[in-house]
């Protein structure tokens, strides 16, 4: 799985598990719920360090599938309702008796599911809590690949089928980037650029690192891109230009794709203003303002980086969101782009 290949970041970990009954037991869960401290967390609302995060990364994944399938099972919730339901209208005879007898079992079912469903959302909370310090034990660098360190567990395919199901809602026994891979095996360097090793590695863990502190509600590197992101809504088109295309793409392409795609907007402000912005925002994200790269340069070609296809999708799905919020309120979105979008989203 790439990054490339998911549409979003934001996700219902919840959904599409095949039960009809989710919403019953998601009733039940309410009513048992309480708060659990952040005990991973320091004060100053950084997490401590795990000395063996394979191990203990992969006991949580473990628990995680394991708890998956139980809250998968389709335990009779539905019919647990329509029991209690008859039962309080008023019914007598054998037919009452049996069905006091199912209704009890049903309801054992129920609350045992119902805390299956508890504790999961506890253990993905632990797993994103870990992967925001993420902190693989790994051994020294040979060719292009950083091996496991002999001495402890080499990180399982259920962690990243876990982890990828959190960040994508599709569960992977890899995380592809476009300088490494990240699997069971270790992480695995492509060197093509002036990259060292030690550079990708840490771009690696940051990129993991950053979407669980997101997903956890921290602050992370990649809201604050957004941020800036923002403020350059041709920096904005430009990106989305590159990442729909997919390649690597000349400046001469750029304003052709971006000519027929924003084909509204241009006309309204003119060809000659329309590509001089379009190279403003190229300069803006070439620039050094960046922390991580949102696209970079070859010969004459630009091409987004995982980072800046990570950042786009963010903006790009909070700004959904806006749009989705002002449909609801009943403003109409017939001539609502993605200048408008942005601009909304400044104030």
């Amino acid at each position: 799985m790439t990054l490339r290949e998911r549409d979003k970041i934001y996700f219902d970990p919840k959904a599409d598990r095949g039960s009809s009954n989710i919403n019953y037991y998601q009733k039940v869960l309410k009513k048992k719920k309480t708060n659990r401290g952040d005990k991973n967390f320091r004060r100053d609302g950084s997490v401590e360090m795990v000395e063996k995060f394979n191990e203990k990364a992969n006991a949580l994944a473990r628990e995680y599938w394991r708890l998956q399938e139980i809250t998968a099972e389709n335990t009779g919730g539905n019919r647990l309702e329509e029991i209690e339901k008859l039962l309080e209208k008023g019914i007598g005879g054998k037919l009452k008796d049996q069905l006091e007898v199912e209704a009890k079992r049903l309801r054992k079912e129920v609350d045992d599911i119902s805390g299956a469903f508890m504790k999961l959302e506890e253990i993905e909370k632990e797993i994103l809590e870990m992967t925001a310090e993420l902190a693989p034990n790994l051994d020294l660098f040979e060719d292009d690949f950083f091996p496991y360190d002999s001495e402890h567990e080499p990180i399982s395919e259920e962690y990243f089928s876990a982890l990828t199901n959190l960040f994508f809602s599709a569960p992977s026994p890899s995380i592809q980037f476009k300088v490494a891979t990240f699997s069971k095996d270790g992480i695995k360097v492509d060197l093509a650029d002036e990259s060292s090793s030690l550079e990708v590695l840490g771009y690696v863990i940051m990129m993991i690192q950053e979407t669980a502190k997101q997903m956890l509600g921290m602050e992370n590197t990649i809201d604050k891109c957004c941020e800036l992101l923002k403020q350059n809504e041709y920096a904005f088109i430009v990106l989305g230009t590159l990442l729909k295309e997919g390649r690597r793409l000349g400046m001469k392409e750029i304003k052709e794709i971006s000519h027929r795609e924003d084909r509204e907007h241009r006309e309204l402000v003119g060809d000659a203003l329309y590509d001089k912005d379009l190279v403003t925002g190229i300069a803006y994200l070439v620039g050094d303002g960046w922390e991580y790269s949102l696209m970079k340069e070859y010969d004459d070609k630009y091409e987004a980086t995982d980072f800046g296809e990570t950042v786009w999708r963010s903006c790009n799905a909070k700004a959904s969101e806006d749009e989705r919020k002002r449909e609801r309120i009943g403003i109409s979105n017939s001539s609502l782009n993605i200048h408008k979008i942005l601009k909304f989203l400044k104030k």
